[in-house]
């Protein structure tokens, strides 16, 4: 997933109007309100959303709520809602029509039905109660199919398409196939219920790393999750994003080196714990009380640590990514590669960590029990 496409650098500052702390840092360019819930069921981690609602996948929680702000910027233009004409660019419905919520009653009556009979969407239940509900309605072929990084969803039981792949390692990018800007010379929008063109570009990872300022790191995380939600709101975009990239270059040929924040292990790491804290947290929601669920810490966007671990080497001299055996000594993997995502997850509570495409040792990274443990 090299991070290509990225539109130039907008000329167009987001100016706040007002700016809602309470229910959650966000800039949203239509009435509605979102909420998530965490929800666990056994073995299988389950997103019970308001504003989505899916799926089998690393990720714990998204936002739990999120009251509109408003956001003047001078490209972004007006438009009506327009249908869909493809998958691609149908919006969090599956109906032509922009919803921020799953369970939404006049999404369900557009759809032929009555929210009231899924108890998923009844938020006096418990998670584990409504996820229990959710999967007692789904067949095993709707289970499966959500097993990637997009799923069609099951427009017979309310849930929506919804794709996982969306990057943000310094400004929204097109790379995968959630994020929908529009085109200038294009007269019609592209997806969503208004025109954007470009999002804030910062600069590449290791020039920010190389600053050494944490606070910029949490800065520049907390710019893009506010433009994500935004971007999430219109129609135009996801909530679970695929960065940053953490992984320590050892090999200043690997062509990826600029998307990290460089060779040190612990600079690595504290880039990740501010960038993820800046993609995540909402004010007065950064820890959870004593005794409490962690997993129901409501955050502003989903953010994903990869890649887990010791992956420095695409496509060289005929070995790639999915072939390469890396051969690492295990007090280099505790100190040099794992450090980096401890502190993530410790520190930066991310909601996700993407294991990497390589074999350690022989073993696949994605099949490394004790790795992954």
């Amino acid at each position: 997933m090299v991070q290509r496409n990225f539109r130039s650098k907008a000329d167009l500052k987001p100016a706040f109007l007002s700016y809602s702390l309470y229910k959650h840092t966000c800039i949203i360019l239509i009435s509605s309100t979102s909420s998530t819930r965490t929800v666990h069921h056994g073995v299988l981690r389950l997103f019970l959303f308001t504003p989505l609602c899916h799926c089998p996948t690393l990720h714990h929680r998204l936002l739990r709520s999120c009251r509109p702000c408003l956001l003047q910027h001078r490209q972004l233009r007006s438009a009506r809602a327009v249908s869909a004409s493809s998958n691609d660019d149908t919006g969090v419905s599956g109906t032509g029509k922009v919803y921020t919520k799953v369970c939404e009653p006049t999404r369900f009556a557009a759809l032929g039905l009555n929210m009231t009979v899924f108890q998923y969407c009844n938020t006096s239940l418990s998670y584990a109660d409504r996820v229990r509900d959710l999967i007692g309605w789904m067949t095993v072929e709707e289970k499966v199919g959500g097993l990637g990084d997009w799923t069609a969803g099951a427009p017979r039981i309310g849930l929506p398409t919804y794709k996982w792949w969306s990057e943000a390692l310094h400004g929204l990018s097109t790379t995968g196939p959630t994020t929908k800007f529009d085109n200038l010379a294009t007269p019609h929008l592209h997806s969503g219920t208004t025109a954007v063109y470009n999002a804030t570009v910062f600069a590449n990872v290791i020039n920010s790393a190389a600053s050494f300022n944490e606070t910029l790191w949490k800065s520049i995380g907390q710019a893009v999750s506010t433009e994500a939600r935004a971007m999430y709101n219109m129609g135009k975009g996801g909530l679970t994003y695929w960065s940053p990239n953490i992984n320590v270059v050892r090999d200043p040929r690997w062509g990826r080196a600029l998307e990290t924040p460089g060779e040190d292990p612990y600079v690595v790491g504290r880039y990740a714990v501010n960038f993820v804290r800046g993609m995540q947290d909402i004010p007065r929601h950064e820890t959870v009380a004593a005794g409490g669920n962690p997993n129901t810490r409501p955050i502003k966007t989903s953010a994903c640590c990869k890649h887990y671990a010791a992956y420095d080497l695409d496509d060289w001299n005929n070995n790639t990514r999915f072939k390469f055996d890396a051969r690492v000594k295990e007090r280099d993997m505790v100190e040099t590669f794992q450090r980096p995502f401890e502190m993530c997850v410790h520190d930066g509570d991310v909601s996700s960590v993407m294991c990497s495409y390589n074999r350690i040792n022989g073993i696949p990274a994605c099949a490394d029990a004790h790795l992954l443990s």
